[in-house]
């Protein structure tokens, strides 16, 4: 499949935030799984143009879960495609990092760490950004070729 790159007017771009623990527990909130497939995923969000991705996705995880992480590093990434084969997103998974215990935290239904073998078919993405966690292969984030400043506050 050939694939073409959209004209001006630029790419949405979406993110996912993989932290985990050391017993391969997974941060997760309730969402849309699938269009009307409502269950755990991990937290994730849109970047708005104009926005730093990586200051974004830090707000959005702490706004989310109450979990606040640098998020410096990409475990996975995906262009999305339409029918036609054309370009139309960008969807990475960052490294929230691994912890080594479950983080004490407020009870809340919409937030909790998920055993993975609970996650029954998890999207490929999602696989292959729990594959990069366990052998420690993440490639750094870069905006205009540079870690942004918004890293690491």
């Amino acid at each position: 499949m050939s694939m073409t790159l959209p004209g001006p007017g630029g790419l949405p771009v979406t993110f996912h935030i993989l932290a985990m623990t050391r017993a391969n527990d997974a941060l997760m909130v309730r969402g849309e799984k699938s269009p009307g497939d409502e269950g755990w995923v991990l937290p994730n969000g849109t970047v708005p143009a104009g926005q730093c991705p990586i200051l974004t996705a830090r707000k959005t995880l702490t706004k989310a879960t109450g979990y606040d992480r640098a998020l410096t590093d990409v475990l996975a990434f995906t262009l999305t495609t339409d029918d036609r084969g054309a370009v139309n997103g960008v969807t990475y998974v960052l490294d929230g990092d691994v912890v080594p215990e479950v983080p004490p935290m407020e009870p809340n239904p919409s937030v909790g760490w998920v055993p993975l073998r609970e996650l029954h078919e998890p999207p490929g993405l999602y696989q292959y950004a729990i594959i990069a966690a366990g052998r420690r292969r993440a490639l750094p984030l870069l905006v205009d070729g540079d870690r942004p400043e918004a890293a690491f506050h």
